[in-house]
């Protein structure tokens, strides 16, 4: 698929069919975050890949879903991911992290995904506390979130709107996602109001 449309046609996804995602892609995914920029090249991110069922289904308690139809969209384990990155920050590597550089790593990763005709759902709104006892992580190294993945059971539409920013579901299921038009948001050589 060209670059362009990829990343046109990547959504966030909620609900997911119970297939198995093979591990060499696994892989090949965390390693398109793993090349990801880094300031400074401090390289302070580090990965788990959380895919089998039992390791899975003690994530997703901890996992919150579309806060604007929050009961609506909450995952039970038949439609969850299949597979969870942990995106890690290792604070002996960079104190002071630049958080440009996760947003940077989870946006390849699910680039990448896309790539693979697998969706996913960045989650930032997450038990950190309690997840980083599940993966039994030092106090030196802090989990920041969480790339759900899986093959998409829904495909949400993207429509112009300039006054709602919030997503929602129709009678029939179909998630839609307001953004803001390009014509509202791209600024030529100043800024025009």
């Amino acid at each position: 698929m060209e670059m362009y449309n990829l990343i046109l046609s990547r959504r966030s996804v909620r609900k997911f069919k119970n297939n198995k995602i093979n591990i060499a892609t696994l892989k090949k995914i965390v390693n398109a975050g793993r090349v990801a920029p880094s300031a400074a090249n401090l390289q302070f991110i580090e990965y788990i890949i959380v895919n089998g069922e039992e390791a899975v289904a003690k994530v997703l308690p901890y996992t919150k879903w579309a806060a604007y139809i929050q009961s609506e969209d909450r995952p039970n384990i038949e439609d969850a991911p299949s597979v969870y990155i942990a995106i890690l920050i290792d604070i002996k590597k960079s104190p002071n992290p630049d958080l440009r550089d996760i947003g940077a790593a989870a946006e390849n990763i699910m680039l990448a995904a896309e790539g693979f005709s697998i969706s996913s759902c960045w989650l930032g709104a997450i038990g950190k506390k309690e997840l980083s006892k599940v993966f039994k992580l030092p106090s030196s190294v802090k989990l920041d979130s969480l790339v759900g993945l899986g093959y998409g059971n829904e495909k949400p539409r993207v429509i112009d709107s300039d006054k709602d920013i919030k997503y929602w579901r129709d009678k029939r299921g179909q998630l839609f996602v307001p953004k803001r038009s390009l014509e509202k948001v791209v600024h030529f050589n100043r800024y025009l109001k």
